[in-house]
């Protein structure tokens, strides 16, 4: 009786062990080339443009009944361009956690609550006219992978979902006194086809040369997307940044996109405040086409014009678009591109 007991208590010891499954590990990547023609009203050129191509490793494990261990290893590649005078890979969205009941808990180097806002409500992510030429002009920087990240996202709840991200220090190397840490978080809505996210970021900022204290960089974020039916989606976006290089700005933007058959349409014009200085707003427009071949292949063809006041030099193939233009303040850039993206 006592060994039989004995046993017993070990098998059930070992249950969690007993019932670990092998982990489920997918190779996957995503090549997204465009031939660009990009003008910074004064010179213009064709361009090949390798627009955050990536190839990465996820791998899922639940070893226990309702726990789940996940990671993830990515890393952008400049395929057009090979290992020349920049790397061939960087760092992207790379990381280990659990996931269960309880949410998700993950630490590593990743995109931000933030930033996904703007993530959800472009229709020319990476591609020209990305909403980053307007949102992340200026010196704002609302668009991070916090270092050393800590990130927790609840269950859904009432159709909400929590996220908090923090970093201890947003930079390379160990810190002694979390003087540079930061933290992004954001609330979600999600039913009938409705998206809301409203996010909060606080980058705080190590003193100057002088020893003096640096002001917090913050922002704030409101997006929506909207699916109507089949054919048409809707999108809006706000932002507030304070205490960028730039200084205090606001900028704001809409999208609308619709499926036409094996076609799809999609139409976005955002604006940026001007800040501290006059003449320093910005307009952009992007209009673009996408033929889908397949869930793994698409060709699209986009343009895109920023319009900029005196004093500004926002861009019109910033972002996640390889290629850049070199803007001069009060030029009016504009770029139209052919791409194919690629996903497997």
């Amino acid at each position: 009786m006592k060994l039989s007991r004995a046993a017993a208590s070990i098998l059930l010891m070992l249950s969690p062990l007993a019932y670990a499954q092998a982990a489920d590990i997918a190779f996957y990547g995503q090549i997204h080339i465009s031939l660009d023609h990009l003008d910074n009203d004064a010179d213009n050129a064709f361009n090949v443009s390798s627009n955050s191509s990536r190839i990465g490793f996820k791998a899922t494990h639940e070893v226990q009944p309702g726990l789940k261990v996940i990671g993830q290893i990515e890393a952008l590649v400049r395929i057009e361009e090979g290992d020349t005078n920049s790397d061939f890979f960087d760092a992207r969205d790379t990381f280990v956690g659990l996931q269960g009941r309880f949410g998700t808990a993950r630490v590593g180097f990743f995109d931000t609550p933030m930033k996904k806002v703007r993530s959800r409500t472009d229709f020319f992510g990476d591609k020209i006219g990305d909403a980053r030429n307007i949102v992340a002009g200026g010196g704002v920087n609302l668009d991070k992978r916090f270092r050393n990240g800590i990130h927790y996202q609840s269950p859904v709840l009432n159709n909400l979902i929590f996220d908090l991200h923090y970093s201890t220090n947003d930079a390379t190397g160990s810190t002694t006194e979390n003087e540079n840490d930061a933290v992004s978080s954001a609330v979600t809505y999600q039913a009938d086809g409705l998206t809301v996210i409203l996010a909060y970021e606080r980058q705080n900022q190590l003193d100057n040369a002088q020893g003096q204290a640096v002001a917090a960089q913050s922002g704030i974020r409101l997006g929506t997307r909207y699916k109507l039916n089949e054919q048409w989606q809707l999108a809006a976006f706000y932002q507030q940044s304070s205490n960028f290089n730039g200084g205090d700005r606001d900028a704001w933007g809409f999208g609308v996109g619709y499926k036409l058959g094996e076609y799809n349409l999609a139409a976005q014009y955002y604006q940026a405040g001007k800040a501290d200085n006059a003449q320093s707003d910005a307009t952009m427009l992007a209009l673009g086409v996408d033929r889908a071949l397949g869930k793994s292949l698409n060709f699209y063809l986009a343009l895109a014009l920023t319009d900029n006041a005196d004093n500004a030099n926002f861009n019109v193939s910033a972002g996640g678009h390889g290629k850049r233009l070199t803007i001069s303040p009060g030029a009016d850039p504009m770029a139209i591109s052919f791409g194919t993206i690629y996903k497997f």
